[in-house]
């Protein structure tokens, strides 16, 4: 499938156009990556925009160069610019690789470090953009948000609670940035039983000691358990949003005939008595790195919550974790690794007798951040037209699959 691509130069104020005056033509083989073809025609670039690749759309596809080459074919570079996209994000905008080059090394001259090499895009989207560096000291990340609210959280928690982050080596909230250590490996690439345990019993710790005035404070939200209940609750119940969202209709009607028996479980939650408490907000094992010189630390707080019920965590951590899909993930060869989990997790939270009530919260917990990316995203506008992050469907189908832990309560 051939994409039009737009190569801008490395000066970030010129694009490159055809004898025609248009823009390049990418040829993707089956298989291909986006990268790989976009390398393989034009050398060294930067994706600034992928069109919606990433969504199976066919867009204008933006990339910056990062050597003085020329592209085969004929053409020249021009000052005649395409009109800016809307709503583009500053990690979207031609320029970009020298700003966060910039932005890199003064975070690190702050923490004492010089930059070794060029900084890489890791992954970007509308919401993000990480970017991977080596330093004089090892390995570190820069992410760049469209607000300084995960910057701001962060230094509070690297503060506050040593040891559950990976080191924190700057933050500029006005530029949404962040940058931190190299934490280790992602923890579900980890066969060490004890580094699973260890996250767990960190994120338990965190819930029950964390300050949640402070946290609201610095802009983390409230999600109490009553809202939860309410909104969930409300979801179900509303077809013609989950319409809108594209939920496969089996889906929906099984969450529907369950709603009593979700309201229910909810209820058995609040009974319990356990108070809402602050939140990592997705706190799952792609959001955990483990090493030996740190432990398990968490990353990712863009979601925390200043008050949550605890369950929402930890739930989703253990449905992530326990789905079919991952059956094959080596923590699993240890003898009883589940309950295993699960007590770490209790045990730090102080709440050692609720352990089938936390088996039963799994697929609550799946609702819970299926009504929090409704609440998001329902009405949100990205820089792909009528795309949205999907995240809606996918917990939702999920939280159908695992309804038999509402009788269950075990592993």
């Amino acid at each position: 499938m051939a994409h039009e691509v737009l190569l801008w130069h490395r000066d970030g104020q010129r694009v490159w156009r055809t004898p025609a005056g248009g823009g390049l033509t990418l040829a993707l083989a089956p298989g291909q990556s986006l990268d790989a073809a976009l390398s393989a025609a034009l050398g060294p670039v930067w994706l600034l925009h992928d069109g919606g690749h990433l969504f199976g759309q066919s867009g204008l596809i933006q990339v910056q160069a990062l050597e003085e080459r020329h592209p085969t074919g004929g053409g020249g570079w021009s000052r005649d610019l395409p009109p800016p996209l809307p709503g583009t994000r500053p990690w979207q905008q031609p320029g970009w690789p020298d700003r966060a080059t910039r932005l890199a090394d003064h975070l690190l001259r702050g923490a004492g470090r010089e930059r070794q090499g060029p900084l890489r895009l890791h992954f970007a989207s509308d919401l993000t953009a990480t970017h991977a560096l080596e330093t004089d000291q090892g390995p570190a990340w820069l992410k760049v948000s469209g607000t300084g609210q995960e910057a701001r959280l962060t230094t509070h928690l690297a503060a506050r609670h040593p040891g559950l982050l990976p080191p924190l080596l700057g933050a500029d909230p006005g530029q949404g940035a962040l940058l931190s250590a190299d934490g280790g490996p992602l923890l579900d690439g980890v066969a060490d039983l004890g580094a699973w345990t260890g996250a767990l019993a960190r994120l338990g710790t965190f819930q029950r000691v964390a300050d949640p005035a402070a946290l609201a404070a610095l802009g983390a939200p409230a999600l109490p358990l009553a809202q939860t209940v309410a909104r969930v609750d409300a979801l179900l119940g509303d077809a013609a949003v989950l319409r809108g969202w594209g939920v496969d209709p089996a889906v929906a009607e099984t969450l529907a005939a369950a709603r009593p028996r979700i309201r229910a479980a909810y209820a058995d939650l609040q009974t319990h008595g356990l108070p809402d408490q602050p939140a990592h907000g997705d706190a799952h094992p792609r959001n955990a790195l483990h090493s030996v010189a740190h432990g398990a630390v968490w990353f990712d707080w863009s979601e925390a919550a200043s008050a949550a019920h605890p369950f929402m965590d930890a739930g989703w951590f253990l449905a992530f974790a326990l789905h079919p899909g991952r059956a094959g993930l080596p923590v699993w060869q240890a003898s009883g690794a589940a309950d295993r989990l699960a007590a770490a997790y209790l045990h730090a939270l102080g709440a050692p007798e609720a352990t089938p009530l936390l088996w039963r919260a799994l697929p609550l917990a799946l609702l819970h951040r299926a009504a929090v990316y409704d609440e998001t995203f329902r009405c949100w506008q990205g820089t792909v037209p009528g795309v949205r992050p999907n995240y809606v469907p996918y917990y939702l189908r999920l939280a159908a699959q695992s309804l038999g832990r509402l009788k269950a309560g075990t592993t």
